[in-house]
């Protein structure tokens, strides 16, 4: 019965898709075969000279002869950053890795780079299209597995080589990377699943060439076996791009991915073709992905923040190499900074949607106030002095991809207070409400739709509110906690009652499906939004109860006095009994029981009865 239901979803499925759909995905399953024929037949995937592939090269974020003052610059500005780079290096060569929140997960004397370090699960060495990576007990968590094998730490291991001169980092690395190389034979296992971890390698080891270009350390047979490793990746992500599969930041990330390896390897045959394909991949996405009041469609403040840090690499790294950039590109970067900027202003960007837990340039910096990051990069970029935080002095980030110059530009720009004022973003739905006398606080309204497409990283969350104040959190969104796991964590964490709002007869506003998917939507609506000196007022509803046998409308009042309170009064409208809940998940530490109540508190906040 449950193959014929699995066959049943399938033609269903098929009759869904379009002529076009079909063909593409047609096409790569027969290449699927085709490429694991040729590793039966030991024949390369790659054919042709590839020896020359770095040899002529693109113009990177920084020349060879800029790399002392940026490293002499690290030291002296980022000096606590260098000796974190420093301390983690030291880590990577003993195999101890932070990954995803877990901190110092050991990998033993030989990696395995098929383990779920955290859970103790590897994954079976089959052809890649064969390998079930959404199955927790087969697998572990694919996530975990995916982060390892970035090669993000590479480049750690790189930079602080650069910075200490000492060669055990750069032995480590390159011992690390031809171990991988022999455990990873194209084709066969899970690091060839998905073309946006090829990217992600992809620009890791570009980062690692462009480091340790001309050091003694570097092999000699490393640039040819670098070329022939990023031509190999570069076929991959272009056969198997996310075209119908995951068109977000999926194919987002694997055209970066494209664009990079073509614009700096242009001796590689294909080059060209990877460079304009990744390229025009990018400035679709751009206009695709955003909304018009400059959120990521995701539905999530951490994937609109990963598709923004996408979007300024791959800008930056156009103009150094003279391609052209549509001025419709830059007003689509420019809006996302904008909408950043308005949350910088209580000095946290609220959390909604799952958070993926990488980062582009530095994984360690995932953390929720380090969501405002690339407004510094922003603010050079675009001479915006509106993006630049009280705060904030500069990254290590800025600092590599605009060198000493940008970091100067950044120290010159004056520093503004940020605007205090309630605001909303239509489009995407989220609504704040803000006062400032005598505590700044902030909170936040999901009154949007649950995400694009499949709402994959959008949760069951409609009216749910979080509040902040003087930027430390006190309402929360407790986040994503996993992808895969085999208790349903993953579910329990983006259904409702994970949430600041209600829930009706112990069900999820949208009932799950696959752990990117959802059966139905949970779309809100605004009714009245309205916003004065001294209050303002929200009314929105949403129907995701109206699948019930008895269905249910949430209808939910916000009044802010400002300064003073906060009156939320939901109201449910529907026939019969129903069991309703109501969810208030606080910060850790923030609320304390008192004689006759509770007040929140944290640290310097003012208390909030």
């Amino acid at each position: 019965m449950r193959t014929n239901h699995l066959w049943l979803r399938r033609c269903k499925r098929l009759t869904e898709m379009g002529w076009d759909e079909i063909r593409v995905r047609t096409l790569q399953a027969l290449a699927k075969r085709c490429d694991f024929t040729l590793y039966r037949m030991g024949i390369s995937g790659v054919n042709g000279n590839h020896r020359d592939g770095l040899e002529y090269r693109g113009r990177f974020f920084f020349q060879k002869e800029e790399l002392r003052e940026i490293l002499a610059s690290l030291w002296k500005l980022f000096p606590e950053t260098a000796e974190q780079i420093v301390e983690r290096a030291e880590q990577i060569c003993r195999h101890r890795f932070d990954l995803l929140g877990y901190p110092g997960v050991n990998y033993g004397p030989e990696i395995d780079w098929h383990l779920d370090g955290v859970n103790n699960k590897r994954a079976p060495v089959r052809p890649w299209f064969r390998v079930p990576y959404l199955d927790f007990d087969k697998v572990g968590d694919s996530k975990v597995i995916w982060e390892l094998n970035r090669h993000q730490h590479l480049v750690t291991l790189a930079k602080a080589y650069r910075l200490t001169e000492e060669e055990i980092y750069g032995r480590e690395l390159f011992q690390q990377w031809y171990h991988w190389r022999e455990k990873n034979p194209y084709a066969m296992g899970i690091n060839w699943v998905s073309s946006l971890e090829v990217a992600f390698r992809s620009l890791s080891w570009l980062w690692v060439w462009h480091l340790l270009d001309g050091c003694s350390v570097v092999p000699k047979q490393f640039p040819a076996d670098l070329s022939h490793a990023l031509a190999l990746n570069a076929r991959h992500i272009n056969r198997f791009l996310s075209t119908y599969f995951s068109p977000n930041t999926h194919l987002l990330g694997e055209g970066v991915g494209l664009f990079f390896i073509g614009l700096l390897c242009p001796g590689l045959p294909a080059a060209r073709p990877w460079r304009d394909c990744g390229w025009n991949i990018i400035l679709k996405e751009a206009q695709s992905q955003v909304r018009p009041d400059g959120m990521h469609f995701e539905q999530s403040m951490y994937y609109h923040t990963y598709a923004l840090d996408f979007f300024l690499h791959s800008r930056i790294l156009a103009e150094l190499n003279q391609t052209p950039i549509p001025q419709s590109f830059d007003q689509t970067i420019e809006k996302m900074l904008e909408t950043t900027a308005k949350f910088a202003g209580a000095g946290l960007a609220p959390q909604f949607g799952d958070d993926d837990g990488g980062r582009v340039f530095d994984p360690s910096r995932d953390q929720q106030e380090h969501m405002l990051d690339p407004l510094v990069v922003g603010s050079v970029l675009y001479d915006r002095p509106d993006f630049k935080t009280e705060t904030n002095h500069g990254t290590e980030e800025l600092l590599w991809l605009l060198g000493s110059e940008g970091l100067r530009q950044f120290k010159e720009l004056p520093s503004r207070k940020p605007e205090n004022n309630s605001f909303a973003m239509e489009a995407g739905g989220i609504y704040v409400m803000r006062s400032s006398d005598p505590t700044s606080y902030q909170l936040v309204v999901d009154a949007g739709p649950q995400g694009a497409g499949h709402s994959g990283h959008g949760h069951a969350d409609a009216l749910s509110v979080q509040l902040s104040a003087n930027g430390k959190p006190l309402l929360i969104d407790p986040g994503t906690f996993t992808y895969a796991d085999p208790l349903g964590e993953r579910d329990c964490f983006r259904g409702t009652s994970a949430h600041n709002t209600i829930q009706v007869d112990d069900s999820s506003q949208a009932d799950p499906g696959e752990p990117f998917e959802w059966k139905g939507r949970a779309n809100g609506t605004v009714d009245s939004w309205i916003t004065g000196k001294t209050f303002d007022f929200f009314v929105g509803t949403h129907t995701g109860y109206s699948q019930l046998p008895s269905p249910v409308r949430h209808r939910r009042f916000i009044f802010h006095l400002k300064s003073r309170f906060w009156v939320i009064r939901d109201v449910l409208e529907g026939v019969g009994l129903h069991k309703l809940a109501a969810s208030w998940h606080f910060a850790p530490g923030s609320l304390h029981a008192i004689p006759e109540g509770a007040m929140f508190v944290g640290d310097d906040v003012t208390p909030l009865a």
